[in-house]
């Protein structure tokens, strides 16, 4: 059965996105495996776009504060078995990923679950990237964006240093297995915890040895 019109734009960011997707046009000056995570933080602002690979370590050590994975295969299996991260999306270590996915994952790791069509409808795997986006932008946690474009260097570190400020103020690095809801994403005043640009270098690092 043929598509109607609208069916067609629908489905023209996911042609765009999985037509355009590949490796990073241009090569940094730096390998990042060569980088100690603090480092590896700082490069991020630096880079012009971010690959999968980078992603999934800047996710881990946001979320445990280090990266202690040995390679892309290691990263890889501990987000799937966390849940932050789907094997469904096949994404591929060194091409550049999307801010759909990076969305996605920061949810998870900070905790957030979004509102009821998110939950019904973005976390079961239908749009799952797209509703995680609309999440953080609603957030001020990034700037208006699709899933499917490409993510900056730049845009990366500066959603990393938000996302490392509100697991610090909703107190995830001071316990873990804490039943959060959107309560504990309010102040006293019932106002939504929006993370501050905070300038500068990144707070949640492992100081090096």
């Amino acid at each position: 059965m043929p598509l109607r019109a609208w069916q067609l734009i629908l489905l023209a960011p996911l042609v765009f996105s999985v037509a355009c997707a590949g490796p990073r046009p241009t090569t940094p000056r730096v390998d990042s495996s060569t980088l100690t995570d603090t480092g590896f933080q700082f490069y991020l602002n630096e880079v012009d776009l971010v690959t999968v690979d980078e992603a999934y370590r800047a996710m881990l050590i946001l979320a445990d504060g280090e990266d202690t994975s040995q390679n892309f295969s290691e990263r890889e299996q501990k987000l799937f078995e966390r849940g932050i991260a789907r094997s469904a999306w096949e994404l591929q270590p060194d091409h550049v990923v999307d801010a759909g996915s990076v969305a996605y994952m920061v949810c998870q790791v900070c905790d957030l679950k979004g509102g009821l069509n998110d939950r019904l409808i973005g976390w079961s795997g239908l749009g799952d990237r797209r509703y995680a986006l609309r999440e953080l932008i609603y957030r001020q946690m990034i700037d208006e964006s699709v899933d499917y474009q490409y993510m900056t260097g730049s845009a990366m570190f500066a959603l990393f240093r938000k996302a490392d400020d509100l697991r610090a103020k909703k107190g995830l690095y001071e316990s873990k297995g804490v039943d959060l809801t959107d309560e504990g994403d309010r102040d006293a005043a019932g106002h939504l915890i929006v993370p501050d640009a905070v300038p500068g270098g990144p707070s949640n690092t492992p100081t090096d040895e």
